[in-house]
């Protein structure tokens, strides 16, 4: 199932339930597959976010130092880096974040 971003203040998008799950989550919105983040709340969630990302990249690099030969899967703070900018900007522009099933 997709996941659909929306902001007034940016371009809507769509990611995969399974990564947007897990960026809810570290946003502090657990099993929220439909929901929204309001104005007076962006400037958390983004903090959140932003730091979240941030704790599991490290945890992947120090655990695949050595694994310079295996394939690598798309990092976390590339899959948020759409939402971090949507968050961003609705923080900024005093708006919101809202998503749903797609």
């Amino acid at each position: 199932m997709l996941i659909k971003f929306y902001s007034e203040e940016s371009a809507p998008f769509v990611m995969f339930d399974s990564a947007a799950s897990q960026l809810l989550t570290i946003m502090g919105h657990t099993d929220s597959r439909e929901g929204s983040v309001s104005t007076e709340a962006l400037d958390s969630a983004l903090n959140r976010l932003v730091q979240g990302v941030a704790n599991e990249e490290d945890k992947v690099a120090s655990a695949h130092s050595n694994d310079c030969d295996e394939p690598q899967e798309v990092s976390l703070s590339a899959r948020a880096a759409p939402l971090i900018a949507m968050l961003r900007r609705a923080s900024e522009a005093g708006g919101y974040v809202m998503w749903r099933p797609d």
